[in-house]
């Protein structure tokens, strides 16, 4: 099962303390009219870390009740049998897969990471993603590691959002062809798709589809178009990079129509006024329009 395609991370909107599922299925639509390839649900810029067991179960049910694109479910968990509880429940909703990082308090070794992944996959009632975002688990993978974890049955892919373009291309050269490697940093998306990324999942589609999908679509055939949109992604980076993210995102969401929702959860904080006028001068620059 190869992995192609733009995946759309998706926030997760609040509204009065709890998860809106009105403007969770406001944006699904906005994505489906997108036209990206899937939707991965609490991820890093879904807050998964902040939501109890419940509404992360409520989050699965409303997206796979209400799209019919591919569904990868975020089950990272400090604990596995949490993870499995969680992929357990998206499997009988009808996701495609899990993206699972790792438990990230503890710091461990690539053998302890082996150990975890391995037993993971054998118990998972749906194909496996690792996720490799170091800056907030700690636990990298590195490519040894990730050959080793690519041929067991039920490990399919990897989501890089380490920023380490070198990294990145040894795993892409180490792994089995049919294993996916998805690139999660936006600013990488050209230069991982040229060197063998199968596709990507970035916090910009929920902003901005059309951009992340048009390089997807355009860089075999038309270079220079996929740089120039490569250019205009790297503002939505910076607006992405305003605040503790996803408050930025967030917020430039709200300010296009699309669901942002009304906060992010503690212990993020949402934008201060200085950094407002920061996304809103970059949404001007790039003319971004409701």
């Amino acid at each position: 099962m190869k992995l192609k395609g733009i995946y759309c991370p998706m926030i997760t909107p609040f509204k009065n303390g709890g998860i809106d599922l009105e403007g969770l299925e406001k944006n699904i639509a906005f994505l489906e009219k997108k036209e990206v390839t899937g939707l991965v649900p609490l991820g890093s810029a879904g807050e998964f870390s902040g939501l109890s067991i419940k509404e992360r179960k409520e989050v699965i049910k409303k997206v796979l009740d209400t799209t019919s694109l591919p569904v990868i479910a975020g089950a990272t968990s400090m604990r596995m049998e949490e993870a499995l509880e969680i992929i357990a429940y998206s499997a009988d909703m009808g996701a495609e897969a899990a993206l699972v990082a790792p438990p990230y308090y503890f710091r461990t070794s690539q053998e302890g990471l082996f150990s975890y992944y391995s037993n993971l996959s054998s118990h998972s009632t749906l194909p496996i993603i690792l996720y490799n975002i170091p800056v907030f688990t700690g636990n990298p993978f590195l490519p040894p590691l990730v050959k080793r974890l690519s041929v067991l049955d039920n490990i399919i892919g990897i989501k890089d959002t380490s920023g380490d373009m070198k990294k990145f291309q040894v795993i892409v050269n180490l792994v089995p062809e049919d294993f996916s490697c998805l690139i999660g940093a936006d600013h990488l998306l050209l230069p991982a798709l040229v060197t063998g990324a199968s596709g990507a999942i970035l916090g910009s589609s929920n902003l901005v589809p059309d951009i992340p999908v048009g390089i997807y679509r355009t860089w075999e055939r038309d270079i220079d178009r996929a740089v120039g949109l490569q250019k205009l992604l790297m503002n939505i980076v910076k607006i992405m990079d305003t605040g503790t993210f996803p408050a930025g995102l967030k917020y430039a969401m709200n300010m296009l129509d699309i669901a942002g929702g009304d906060d992010v959860r503690a212990p993020l904080l949402n934008l201060t006024s200085e950094e407002k006028d920061t996304v809103d001068g970059l949404l001007k620059k790039m003319e971004v329009k409701k």
